[in-house]
């Protein structure tokens, strides 16, 4: 027996997790995106992701044709761009600033703190998702625009690194393991 549908989602929003906007062309060279945080790495070597996906997402086509999609990390003040790509509007570009990356995908590169250009390696069909498994082939960091959008039970917040971001090179940090007490909720941002 399995757990019932609204307690996995309770269960699942008791996780904190980034927010990403994957963003790609479909065939005729539209822009097309949606919302997620189900992102995580898989590998460094080959640097691999994954990205989940909804069967019923209208961006799902224009992913499997393409191959390629870029992943677009949020920051802080970015819940209304992901509340735009999350929602079913036709044309969710309209008013949105990006620029193409060197292979000509959507990169929002205003409104990111990061950003990774994928090549999808492998799908995977998992219940009413589609798993894509892609290499990471470009990338890049805007460090001045931290701290990282957040979803938490069903809310939009910050996380605050403990780190000062003013030291050189802050996004070099050394891996470390953190408690709760290091962490700092800001609070729903809206």
């Amino acid at each position: 027996m399995t757990i019932e549908r609204q307690a996995f989602f309770d269960v699942m929003a008791s996780f904190p997790s980034g927010v990403a906007i994957v963003t790609t062309l479909d065939a005729d060279g539209t822009p097309r995106g949606l919302t997620t945080t189900a992102v995580c790495s898989v590998s460094a070597d080959p640097p691999t992701i994954l990205v989940c996906v909804d069967r019923a997402s209208r961006t799902l086509a224009a992913l499997r044709a393409s191959g390629r999609f870029v992943v677009n990390f949020a920051g802080e003040g970015g819940s209304e761009l992901c509340l735009l790509f999350a929602s079913k509007e036709e044309d969710k570009f309209r008013d949105v600033r990006w620029r193409p990356t060197d292979k000509g995908l959507p990169l929002l590169h205003e409104a990111v703190l990061a950003w990774a250009e994928c090549s999808t390696e492998r799908e995977l069909e998992i219940g009413d998702h589609v798993v894509l498994v892609a290499e990471v082939t470009d990338g890049g960091v805007q460090p001045q625009l931290e701290p990282p959008l957040m979803y938490y039970r069903r809310s939009w917040g910050v996380w605050t690194p403990t780190h000062d971001v003013t030291e050189p090179d802050a996004v070099s940090i050394p891996a470390i393991e953190v408690s709760g007490r290091d962490l700092r909720w800001q609070g729903a941002e809206m």
